[in-house]
């Protein structure tokens, strides 16, 4: 993974390049990465307009796992909690418990990005609905190198299908940079922090001080390799790898990054029509931890042990820079 993200960082270094561009900035710093790349043009979407969409979105799916979809989305049903209230935490979440249906918290405003939350949180609702109803007690619990797979899958074919059916290139351009700083932050940013978590364990390993002096120059040298020549880094950002919590408690950041790549490679697989590539898919929720996640994932026609889906994954960053240049600079 890291030597794959490595050698398309010159893409990365083109997207700071446009961001100079699209924002009329003379310098990249870390917060401005925080700036919308394209705006102006998000409408709200009501829970019922945003359910139907994915469930349009979805298709590709087939008919079990969209009937699924459906069920756990109408709030009906008892699976799902849908707006904010008193007393209820921020963001998303989905659990399940063997046995009894999954269930979903969302805190939905009637923007897109809840839309896409929504799509995503009902992804690992299905995977865990199926893995516990093909697989008993013991094997039902999916590993965590699966579980980003399905919700991340459903997120990229409702980007898809909200880019198909843009109404101008104000909206268009929007979607596009939507699913660029999703790409950005889920396999550059997260592999770059995986980097960070080896070269920690390395020093360990090696005997040698960990110091945070060392570890904020470890970091900044990364930033500077992965965003490359046009991005300022501040006298602050090495510390940055001091407030993400996931460096205290489980050496896992790589599995949201290899969790996008699959997700990408399996939505275009199947939304290519690749004959049994649904079932396979399917077969993958269904198995829980019946064999090792590799192997279930490579029985689903995605193969991590190769760069192929990284590589795939990362011309689609390429592809759709180019789009937004288009859209962006050249005016269209």
């Amino acid at each position: 993974l890291i030597d794959t993200v490595r050698a398309h960082a010159p893409a990365l270094h083109r997207y700071v390049e446009l961001r100079k561009k699209a924002m009329n900035l003379d310098e990249v710093h870390l917060y401005d990465l925080y700036v919308p790349l394209a705006q102006g043009v998000e409408r709200e979407m009501n829970y019922t307009e945003g359910a139907r969409m994915i469930v349009e979105a979805l298709a590709p799916l087939g008919s079990e796992y969209v009937g699924l979809v459906e069920k756990m989305a109408d709030p009906v049903n008892g699976g799902i909690d849908v707006y904010p209230s008193n007393d209820k935490e921020s963001g998303a979440f989905s659990s399940s418990v063997y046995g009894v249906h999954p269930f979903v918290k969302m805190n939905f405003q009637n923007r897109y990005d809840d839309v896409s939350t929504l799509a995503h949180e009902l992804g690992h609702a299905v995977h865990s609905q199926l893995s516990n109803t093909n697989q008993p007690y013991l094997s039902s619990r999916y590993a965590p190198f699966l579980a980003e797979i399905a919700s991340t899958c459903s997120e990229v074919l409702l980007s898809q299908y909200m880019v198909a059916n843009a109404t101008s290139d104000a909206e268009r351009a929007w979607l596009l940079s939507e699913l660029v700083e999703t790409i950005r932050g889920t396999i550059y940013r997260q592999t770059l922090f995986a980097e960070f978590e080896l070269k920690l364990h390395e020093l360990v390993e090696a005997g040698e001080p960990v110091t945070a002096d060392r570890l904020n120059s470890i970091y900044a040298g990364l930033i500077r390799d992965y965003y490359g020549p046009g991005f300022t880094i501040d006298d602050n950002d090495g510390i940055e790898w001091a407030y993400i919590p996931h460096f205290y408690y489980k050496y896992y950041v790589f599995n949201y990054a290899t969790g996008l790549v699959s997700g990408i490679a399996l939505a275009e697989r199947m939304e290519s029509g690749v004959p049994g590539a649904v079932d396979d898919f399917l077969g993958m929720l269904g198995g829980g931890n019946s064999k090792p996640p590799l192997e279930l994932l490579r029985g689903a026609g995605v193969d991590l042990t190769t760069s192929a889906p990284i590589d795939a994954a990362l011309e689609l960053f390429d592809r759709t820079l180019t789009e937004l240049e288009r859209l962006l600079i050249e005016g269209g």
